[in-house]
């Protein structure tokens, strides 16, 4: 009967200390891609790059419902990064790299200036 009692003690110990632990879960940086053109009305295919990387293609859309203005975010280690953009097809216009600093849980915006004649 002892040994049985110390065997749910240890098994009792085990559970309070695996639900006790206070590790601290480190949120990921995000950064996403946000297109300001108050001036078009435009359907804008652009190519992003994180690092020198492709990270993904989106098509902006502006004043043509439904407005679309803003990528999914992209998943960053925390740190310095270099983000790029440019449209692609028939005509290709290539936004100036910005370098954003990613902190944890913290999501880091690229605002995309496009002004349209």
């Amino acid at each position: 009967m002892r040994v049985v009692r110390h065997g749910y003690f240890s098994l009792g110990t085990a559970a309070l200390v695996a639900c006790g632990s206070t590790v601290p879960v480190e949120q990921p940086a995000q950064v996403r891609f946000v297109l300001d053109a108050p001036f078009c009305s435009s359907v804008l295919p652009v190519q992003f790059a994180i690092d020198g990387i492709t990270a993904g293609n989106d098509t902006f859309r502006v004043h043509f419902p439904p407005d679309h203005t803003a990528s999914s975010a992209f998943a960053v280690t925390v740190g310095t990064h270099v983000l790029a953009a440019r449209t692609f097809g028939p005509f290709v216009y290539v936004w100036r790299d910005t370098v954003v600093t990613a902190s944890p849980g913290n999501l880091a915006t690229d605002t995309l200036s496009f002004y349209c004649s």
